[in-house]
């Protein structure tokens, strides 16, 4: 609204009365809409923030309506800090103890060459070429050696096209003139000792023969199977893994044990404790949230959705959720406690009682046909997603601030045409005052002059 000119002709201050005639019709009415407008975007923040919590609290819920959180296994390594064997359990594994322990690791072969085959490293093979044989139990692979070849080509040869079989060579120089060649091989178990063929290959070496220079496995050189005693058995692998020795638990020795450690399988009632934590601390957590929504003189008060999701959710946690034979009938005799305030508390002693007496009646309680986790789940899925109470209201909300700007959009327009009105009279007025003050102001110096 800006002009500086209206009522220069006139000398009256027609600008303050337009702007003053343009608010009195225009501020409280824009006033209205403006509040009306806070009202909508307190609402739909306050929304959001119920969102959240219920969609916190329905991440717990769906936490503990997994199986799998309550058949997973956890074992436990008493006498052992874990470095002579890994125990790891699946669903399946029974819940008992045993006692193990690793009497001799797997591993591959080694081959030396003799101490006076060598000087060099870059002592020349072979002048012709040829092939050179490797293998390793049933699998074999051969090797084209070029003429000329010295003997650290021929390492970096085996290294190149060794790699995919586990096989790799390298050098070690003694400090004494003597050049030591290595290979070894990474296939464990009993019956996989690296050999190497070099018949098809011409050799310089006078210390040659059949084989390649010397080349013999070192003492202790030989491929291994691994030796484990599982309560008094002794146990077999041609690796370090033994994944059928105990059913449901796969072993991984790592160390030769000084003796046998006991191991215990349980089930892993920890994560199951944890994860009712969780779902204690995000149902108080959403009970809140409801609480200061709802307050007397909160934007949500009196709102219908949570009254009507409170109301249920406490229906659910009072009801029944056991099966016929459970000596558990609700989530409060498995260390759930309902305060007085309305909110929850874990009491992790009544839990581990539970657990330990009965913990697939627990896991029942949660997870079987008429399970408490599985009902929260199914009540919850009416309030959160795109199509949940919770967005319906949102959207609703959304459209409430929508109108009310269009509608403000389209009192401001209609202000900008009454205030162009007004400023096109008064011009006018202004126009006709300037011309009467002229032909007053003439008249006046005529009568002055007779």
């Amino acid at each position: 609204m800006a002009i500086g000119s209206l009522g220069a002709g006139s000398g009256m201050d027609l600008e303050s009365l337009v702007s003053d005639m343009v608010s009195a019709r225009r501020d409280t009415k824009v006033k209205l809409y403006q509040d009306k407008l806070a009202g909508y975007e307190a609402e739909l923040s306050a929304l959001g923030t119920v969102s959240s919590a219920i969609d916190n609290f329905k991440n717990y819920v769906k936490d503990l309506n997994k199986e799998e959180l309550f058949s997973g296994r956890n074992a436990v390594i008493e006498g052992d800090d874990g470095t002579t064997f890994s125990v790891t359990p699946d669903k399946t594994a029974s819940t008992d103890q045993y006692s193990i322990q690793v009497n001799q690791l797997a591993k591959g072969s080694r081959l030396i060459s003799d101490i006076s085959s060598f000087s060099s490293r870059d002592e020349v093979v072979t002048s012709s070429g040829g092939k050179l044989s490797l293998s390793i139990g049933e699998k074999s692979f051969e090797i084209e050696v070029k003429p000329d070849t010295t003997l650290s080509g021929l390492r970096e040869q085996i290294n190149a096209e060794g790699k995919d079989h586990g096989v790799s060579a390298n050098l070690v120089n003694d400090g004494e003139g003597h050049t030591f060649f290595t290979i070894t091989s990474t296939t464990t178990g009993e019956g996989n000792t690296l050999h190497i063929d070099s018949s098809n290959l011409t050799l310089d070496s006078a210390a040659l023969g059949g084989f390649f220079p010397g080349m013999s496995v070192s003492e202790g050189g030989e491929a291994q199977d691994a030796f484990i005693t599982v309560d008094g058995i002794t146990v077999r692998s041609d690796s370090n893994n033994f994944d059928d020795a105990i059913a449901g638990l796969s072993i991984e020795a790592l160390d030769v044990s000084n003796g046998p450690a006991k191991v215990a399988v349980t089930y892993n009632q920890e994560q199951v404790k944890e994860t009712m934590q969780g779902f204690v601390g995000a149902y108080n957590d959403l009970i809140t949230v409801f609480k200061q929504s709802t307050a007397r003189g909160a934007v949500l008060n009196g709102n219908s959705m949570i009254r009507n999701l409170s109301s249920s959710l406490a229906g659910e946690l009072m009801s029944t959720h056991a099966s016929d034979d459970s000596p558990f009938t609700s989530i409060f005799d498995v260390g759930v406690d309902l305060q007085d305030n309305g909110m929850l508390a874990f009491d992790e002693d009544k839990f581990n009682r539970a657990v330990e007496s009965d913990f697939d009646s627990v896991a029942t309680l949660f997870v079987g046909s008429n399970g408490l986790a599985k009902s929260l789940d199914v009540l919850l899925d009416n309030y959160v997603g795109p199509r949940g109470m919770n967005n319906t209201l949102k959207d609703s909300v959304n459209k409430s601030i929508n109108d009310t700007e269009e509608s403000l959009s389209d009192y401001e327009e209609r202000m900008e045409k009454y205030e162009a009105s007004l400023r096109s009279k008064f011009t006018s007025l202004d126009t006709q005052l300037a011309n009467m003050n002229a032909q007053g102001d003439y008249l006046n110096s005529m009568l002055t002059k007779l």
